[in-house]
């Protein structure tokens, strides 16, 4: 990839944490001739709007007028949107555990109170919501008559559809007309569930208080960091977001702390996504990691070649400019990269099944009875198709 830019690299000076390490690192990285403008493009498209106007904040730094309200009235727009979201889990919760509906919310939220210590920084867009696969149909009901609208998947799916919908897809996306605050109902937390078998609504719990008296059900450390390696690899970690979620959440655990939960990441299977994280949030946001452990990390060919994945997708072309879609040709070495994520050839099938799944026609029951061997045939055309440019923009 394209060397960072100096003004990638004051963003990332401005995601690390926690906030005494942050300020020097940030005052250090603001050198003459600063384009404030292209700054303001990749906090918007890294969507770290809130962590970089704390840090310029604490840091004492001081941006053209035009950027510095504009970074003001985003870290408003968060600080109000969290708090509206969890209003919205409560009365959501509610919802659910009255219908006799097991959950867990994850990642928003609870993740921004044990990473930061407080709601008013991290960017949250939705709230994620996971239920059992059985489920599902009637969360998206009780959704609906919560004043939810659904958006994911589109009209090409009706609504008594979107529960075979969910068998194929780990999500749909709901969005309320009045708030505009967006909920994503999950009936498992990864697309390949084989990436991390243990991600499963029956693993180990804990409650995070999220506001004094309001506790909500997420996944304890044991699933956590597993999942959020997984989960940032599987995506090429095309936002510095989710990175500097996850650093923040390894500094308060130290050099020896992030060692031991490669380890145990390793122990569950996705220790190259473990990896690459590390080494990721070490170059970019300064993780501190024994110069031993790094040199270890370094070695295998493969966490090198998924770092350069990440750091290409993240960063160059992309540090201010979006990918068209998850899908979209510009993602093409992340989608393959994924097949690097674990070891064995059972997991790498059942990764190019995940990318043929052709959720859309199997709820729309497209193929006549005993044909359904075919979907994935038919799934998997069309993602050739939109890789080599011969089909439109991708939904």
């Amino acid at each position: 990839m394209a060397p960072a830019s100096p003004e990638f690299r004051l963003v990332c000076a401005a995601c690390r944490w926690p906030r005494e390490i942050r300020d020097a690192a940030v005052r250090d990285a603001v050198v003459p001739g600063l384009d404030w403008e292209l700054v303001a493009r990749i906090v918007r498209r890294q969507r770290v709007a809130g962590l970089v106007a704390d840090a310029l904040r604490s840091a004492k730094i001081e941006p053209p007028e035009g950027v510095a309200q504009w970074l003001d009235e985003q870290a408003s727009r968060i600080a109000r949107q969290n708090l509206a979201a969890v209003a919205e889990t409560k009365r959501l919760g509610a919802i659910l555990d009255a219908a006799g509906i097991d959950w867990i919310t994850f990642k928003g939220l609870p993740l921004a109170i044990q990473a930061y210590g407080t709601l008013t920084i991290k960017m949250a867009n939705d709230i994620d919501i996971l239920v059992a696969a059985a489920d599902c149909g009637r969360a998206c009901g009780l959704l609906r008559e919560a004043g939810y609208a659904r958006f994911s998947p589109g009209a090409e799916v009706s609504d008594d559809q979107v529960a075979a919908w969910m068998r194929v897809s780990k999500e749909s996306g709901w969005r309320h007309p009045v708030t505009g605050l967006i909920v994503e109902l999950h009936g498992r937390l990864m697309a390949n569930p084989a990436l991390l078998p243990q991600a499963v609504l029956s693993a180990p719990r804990r409650r995070v208080e999220i506001v004094k008296g309001m506790a909500v059900p997420t996944m304890g450390d044991a699933l956590l960091y597993p999942y959020l390696f997984a989960h940032g690899a599987h995506h090429g970690w095309f936002r510095v977001k989710w990175l500097a979620d996850v650093a923040a959440l390894l500094v308060h655990e130290g050099p020896e702390g992030a060692e031991a939960r490669y380890r145990e990441a390793r122990a569950a299977g996705v220790g190259r996504c473990a990896a690459q994280a590390l080494l990721l949030a070490h170059r970019l946001l300064g993780l501190p990691l024994a110069p031993r452990f790094v040199a270890e990390l370094e070695r295998d060919p493969v966490h090198r070649r998924l770092l350069t994945v990440a750091l290409g997708c993240m960063g160059g072309d992309f540090e201010a400019r979006e990918h068209e879609s998850p899908y979209a040709r510009t993602m093409l070495p992340v989608l393959l990269a994924g097949l690097l994520l674990r070891r064995g050839i059972g997991y790498k099938w059942s990764e190019l099944s995940a990318l043929a799944a052709n959720p859309v026609d199997r709820a729309n029951n497209r193929l006549p009875r005993g044909l359904g061997f075919l979907y994935p045939v038919l799934g998997g055309m069309r993602w050739s198709r939109r890789m080599l440019g011969l089909a439109g923009r991708t939904r």
